[in-house]
């Protein structure tokens, strides 16, 4: 039975419970979060006893942060800018320039910014390869991986795409990482069974029309642009947004370590903000379209509005959540080959994930090895 909650926000039960709490307590005002309690945000604990609750704590002071985010996929930051930082006292700024994923975790190694969005499958490819100073806090939002087939071509299961030539706009992109892994599950080996080439995004279309590939891997925005453009040239075989993928979040935000231990009252706010912005975009998908009508390539408040409701919106887990899906793209990346069948999955996802929302004791941070092995 679930305990009643105190006007403290913790849960009221026997001896035992009241000293977890106690505990909780004490890790709190060691965590150096403030006393300025949001209302109405409550977070379950990760104990293994009936759940207790708590509320998540700013302290009201104003930060401008820095993050990198990557430049094909600005939609929750454009949002959050617009609507929910401030009401954070947060200033965020991204990084100049156009920016994928490894690039976005290259400018968090290299000490321009404080986080970096990244596709998990990226962050976990970046952190097999050592020395990176960070967490991955909070997913942002689920993958719009779409697998485009050119007109014409006879193929109707992504279990036939052997000897297909397969573009993909950028090898820092997730995308051909996203659809190995499929093609793997269906038993084709994605490195020697489908011809890849790298082309980009300006020349797709081109090379569609010029009989150069059969097929395209991306994600939303450009992928939904390819498809439902004027004589579009391209039909759908699969994507990431139905069935458990499209449940499962793509885009995740990592911070320093350096900064989670330096500020975790700003981690909080930021982490906050950000999920804040993921859960408006779910509830309010007209509205997000006239926001950033114009702003997200160019699409207009229409184009916008018909690919937002054909996408799984308002995913960014934190906590126990979180982990569970990063334990499972660990499994995956082993499919491939580029993660060690001997890593534990869910015991990896505890050591590069860290909930900045659960209040954990400071020395939880650094007890861990610096940067995964």
């Amino acid at each position: 039975m679930r305990k009643r909650v105190g006007q403290n926000g913790m849960g009221e039960g026997s001896g035992h419970s009241e000293r977890l709490m106690l505990r909780r307590r004490t890790l709190i005002a060691g965590a150096g979060v403030g006393a300025a309690v949001t209302a109405g945000l409550v977070i379950r604990n990760q104990f293994r006893h009936p759940p207790a609750y708590y509320k998540a704590q700013l302290d009201g002071r104003f930060r401008r942060l820095v993050l990198s985010w990557p430049t094909s996929n600005t939609l929750v930051f454009a949002v959050a800018r617009a609507r929910f930082f401030e009401r954070y006292n947060l200033d965020v700024v991204p990084v100049e320039g156009a920016r994928t994923g490894r690039g976005t975790i290259a400018d968090l190694r290299g000490g321009h910014c404080v986080g970096a969005v990244a596709p998990l499958l990226t962050w976990l490819d970046v952190f097999r390869e050592g020395g990176l100073q960070a967490r991955i806090v909070a997913g942002m939002q689920s993958g719009a991986f779409r697998l485009l087939l050119r007109r014409g071509v006879k193929v109707t299961r992504l279990d036939n795409v052997a000897g297909l030539r397969i573009a993909f706009t950028d090898r820092d992109m997730a995308d051909r990482l996203f659809f190995s892994v499929m093609m793997r599950r269906k038993g084709i080996d994605p490195e020697s069974g489908v011809q890849w080439v790298v082309i980009s995004p300006d020349h797709v279309l081109d090379a569609a029309r010029g009989g150069e590939i059969d097929a395209v891997v991306a994600h939303d925005p450009l992928a939904w642009q390819l498809l439902h453009g004027p004589n579009p040239l391209f039909s759908e075989l699969a994507n990431s947004t139905t069935g458990h993928y499209g449940e499962r979040t793509n885009l995740a935000l990592g911070l320093s370590d350096a900064f989670l231990q330096s500020d975790p009252a700003a981690a909080v706010a930021l982490v906050m903000a950000l999920r804040a912005a993921s859960g408006w975009i779910q509830a309010q998908p007209d509205q997000v379209a006239t926001l950033l009508a114009g702003q997200i390539a160019g699409m207009g408040a229409d184009e916008l509005r018909a690919m937002l409701r054909h996408e799984t919106l308002g995913v960014s887990p934190v906590g126990a959540d979180l982990r569970v899906q990063v334990a499972q793209y660990v499994d995956e990346m082993k499919l491939l080959g580029r993660m060690p069948d001997t890593v534990g999955s869910s015991a990896y996802a505890r050591k590069i994930c860290f909930n900045v929302l659960q209040a954990e004791a400071p020395g939880q941070y650094w007890s861990l090895p610096v940067g995964p092995t």
